[in-house]
């Protein structure tokens, strides 16, 4: 009887009626479009070196790890994008599925990417995908990286918004964990002027023994205001600065330990996307003919088997 275990020489065609998502799941998971590049060295393939000069790695390096979801792709990028511009007719977004702006995307973000996108499409996207608390440092930063990688002092004529280029941006190569600690601090809020109207009634002081003398109790308007205290008021103002004081360090160590979590993050993916790729070519060697695809299948059936307690189905190498 003829085994219908895959192994070599058995299809890797799906069957009739299989989503594209679903064929598309064993030879992409866990190789998302920022785990494929841990650094702009990244970006050359195995007898593939990439269109890209060093400036233009830099420029669409930060913009995937500036878009990238917590899963590292641009999925909700794409759906952000669909959102604002896909009903606007005559934009490059107009009447774009997901999946079409998956191909549009990957052809100037993504280890694939053949060069960066137009500047008006930068501002487009960063528009879109990009909180508007960060919006305008992102857009500075990425201005300065496009003027950088076509050579110009702008990165348009008649740019005047805001430009400010990252430490790393004459590094020979830039790691995610430098962009990432570098990070974009979102700008401070302003805060609204006072509005000036009718304070807190403060009740007048009342003078200890002024009822046993028979005399009348202070008036507000005769009796002096706390706040005209020089002394108490010098108290209040040094408590909340110190209280302000506190509050700044407070954010400041949640700020660094937010920071070493995400490039401890990124350090762990890039080292697991590392660990897999050397298993998947110590496999492709051990078993010449068998295809790509079932060699990341097994890698992740096992993988799976670890933090499971189901044990994986049997998929020998060879049928």
């Amino acid at each position: 009887m003829r085994s219908t275990t895959p192994g070599v020489g058995a299809s890797d065609a799906p069957a009739d009626g299989v989503s594209a998502a679903r064929r598309r799941g064993p030879r992409t998971r866990g190789r998302t479009a920022l785990g494929r590049l841990p650094s702009t060295a990244a970006f050359d393939k195995p007898g593939k070196p990439s269109p890209l000069n060093p400036d233009e790695r830099k420029l669409v390096l930060f913009l995937l790890v500036t878009l990238a979801d917590d899963r590292g792709s641009l999925a909700l990028t794409r759906r952000r994008l669909i959102d604002a511009y896909g009903s606007r007719e005559g934009h490059w977004c107009a009447g774009k599925t997901t999946d079409s702006l998956l191909h549009l995307l990957a052809k100037s973000i993504g280890q694939g990417a053949t060069s960066p996108p137009p500047w008006e499409r930068i501002v487009d996207i960063v528009n879109a995908a990009v909180p508007r608390a960060r919006r305008s440092a992102v857009l500075g930063q990425a201005a300065a990286l496009f003027a950088r990688s076509v050579g110009w002092d702008r990165p348009a004529r008649g740019y005047d918004g805001p430009f400010s280029p990252p430490a790393w941006i004459d590094e020979p190569c830039v790691t995610v964990e430098m962009i990432v600690g570098e990070g974009v601090e979102p700008e401070e809020p302003v805060e609204a002027p006072l509005r000036a109207g009718p304070g807190p009634s403060v009740p007048a002081p009342r003078v200890p023994g002024a009822k046993a003398r028979g005399e009348r109790p202070l008036s507000v308007a005769t009796a002096a205001h706390p706040i005209d205290d020089p002394g108490a008021l010098r108290q209040v103002m040094l408590a909340m600065a110190e209280t302000t004081r506190l509050l700044d360090q407070q954010v400041e160590a949640l700020r660094e330990s937010l920071k070493s979590h995400q490039v401890a993050n990124w350090k762990l993916r890039s080292e697991n996307q590392r660990q897999r790729s050397l298993l998947e070519q110590l496999l492709r060697e051990k078993c010449p003919g068998v295809s790509t695809d079932t060699i990341r299948q097994l890698i992740t059936e096992q993988l799976r088997s670890i933090i499971t307690p189901d044990p994986p189905s049997p998929r020998p190498l060879h049928g």
